[in-house]
């Protein structure tokens, strides 16, 4: 009895597969035919969209068939340290918002009389944050991460941990549009690290992201190792929130920025203050009040 209900179940699987297959085979079939029904015109659009979007599939299957070791994460944030007038008083502050949604997630400010304080000069920057993950029970060697974006030029500095070896430089290789290329030394087995790539933000980043309001957006083409081929990863959007968290839990900030305080030290009546860099600064467009959740969203 179980011999024949083994039978009879391999039997239905081999039908219900031979159903299932054929199915696929007439809409396979109903699809060349439409195809091949459309005008020149349309073929080459078809054509054309097709080629488009494959790039967009390509990494995911290649991970399909090909599980990678490393998984890379991002996120985009203005960092502003700025100075604002009142009146009578001056308003120092700085603020941390995700580029995103344009959501603040941080903001620090102090009020004083006029010209009774000093603090480090006002600046804007655009921080690109990048969660590496090795996945595997191995270390990952020379490792290399390929970053293109709208927010990195000539001036972008790389930033990541006093203890990982990591270098980062604009290259231009043969053919290619210049990409920021990212050196790890060795990313230990089942770890991670948080890397920055922090741009100031001039006259051209200003009116790209706040007149043009077109999106900054991050392509990663390649990640490559000794341990693997160079191949294009999946990028996850990560929470912005999270990625902070993330860093500070990690311990790769430098410089200090994820416990920056606001740091105004106040003068006596007898000291002048250099006013020149408050007087040319212009402050980032105001940035959105949103929720807990909101707040670190793509």
């Amino acid at each position: 009895m179980v011999v024949e209900g083994s039978s009879k179940g391999v039997r239905l699987c081999i039908e219900k597969g031979q159903i299932l297959g054929g199915e696929s085979m007439r809409v396979l079939r109903k699809c060349w035919n439409w195809f091949w029904g459309q005008s020149v015109f349309n073929k080459v659009a078809i054509i054309g969209l097709f080629a488009a979007f494959v790039p967009f599939v390509l990494p995911t299957i290649v991970a399909w068939f090909r599980p990678t070791m490393i998984h890379v994460g991002v996120s985009f944030y203005t960092y502003e340290r700025g100075v604002q007038a009142q009146g009578m008083n001056t308003l120092y502050f700085f603020e941390r918002r995700n580029l995103v949604s344009d959501c603040s997630i941080r903001r620090e400010e102090q009020s004083v009389p006029n010209g009774r304080a000093k603090a480090p000069d006002p600046q804007s920057w655009v921080l690109i944050k990048l969660l590496l993950e090795n996945m595997s029970d191995r270390d990952i060697t020379s490792l290399r991460v390929g970053v293109r974006s709208p927010a990195i030029n000539q001036t972008t500095r790389f930033l990541t941990a006093p203890s990982l070896v990591a270098t980062g430089n604009k290259e231009a290789p043969p053919d290619v549009k210049p990409l920021y290329v990212i050196s790890i030394e060795t990313l230990p087995a089942e770890s991670s690290t948080v890397v920055t790539l922090k741009t100031p933000i001039d006259d051209y980043l200003r009116d790209f992201i706040y007149v043009k309001r077109r999106p900054v957006t991050i392509q990663i083409p390649y990640v490559s190792a000794d341990q693997f081929r160079q191949y294009p990863p999946i990028v996850s959007r990560t929470n912005a929130v999270k990625m902070l968290n993330r860093e500070g839990v990690l311990r790769t900030q430098d410089e200090g920025v994820a416990d920056e305080k606001l740091r105004v030290t106040m003068l006596s009546s007898e000291e002048s203050k250099r006013e020149e860099a408050e007087a040319s600064y212009r402050a980032l467009p105001k940035a959105k009040a949103c929720s807990e959740i909101e707040a670190g969203v793509w």
